[in-house]
């Protein structure tokens, strides 16, 4: 019987937990290329949302006189737009069906707006502290290489 050869391979990425839900971010190059494209993604995914609240009249300010002119659909539909807006950014950033996931941990629409912008600086800087790391690594290489030539000529 042949013996299988077994090699683990560590996935690009790290875990990022908000709440007790624990996810992964994915710093490969492939995802990175798609996450720095995210802007032209998150248009289009706006753009659907925009067309969904185009007849929704809701005033610029509520307070004691505006409430009562606030239709409660309307109210509604501000509240999904704004929902779906916020879901778009933890999907692009960390897979589809995150928000859903998160949602279902912290039913909290209000703190999981707050903590998305801790999250998405917290990811940059882990980001940076990578690349920085790989920049690192590559320069060991290649000096080590340059090296190995250099002993090689004599």
């Amino acid at each position: 019987m042949t013996e299988v050869i077994n090699i683990p391979i560590q996935r690009t990425g790290f875990p990022v937990k908000i709440g007790s839900t624990e996810l992964w971010f994915d710093s490969s190059f492939e995802n990175m290329k798609r996450f720095f494209n995210i802007d032209d993604i998150a248009k289009e995914r706006l753009e659907e949302i925009r067309e969904k609240a185009e007849h929704v009249h809701f005033p610029e300010e509520i307070n004691e006189e505006t409430i009562e002119t606030v239709n409660v659909e309307d109210m509604d539909t501000a509240f999904d737009v704004n929902k779906e807006f916020i879901a778009i950014q933890y999907d692009l950033m960390f897979g589809e069906g995150t928000f859903k996931q998160l949602y279902a941990d912290i039913p909290d629409i209000i703190a999981l707006e707050k903590v998305l912008d801790i999250v998405g600086k917290s990811v940059a800087d882990k980001i940076n502290e990578q690349e920085a790391e790989r920049v690192q690594q590559y320069s060991s290489k290649r000096a080590a290489i340059l090296d190995k030539k250099k002993q090689k000529q004599k």
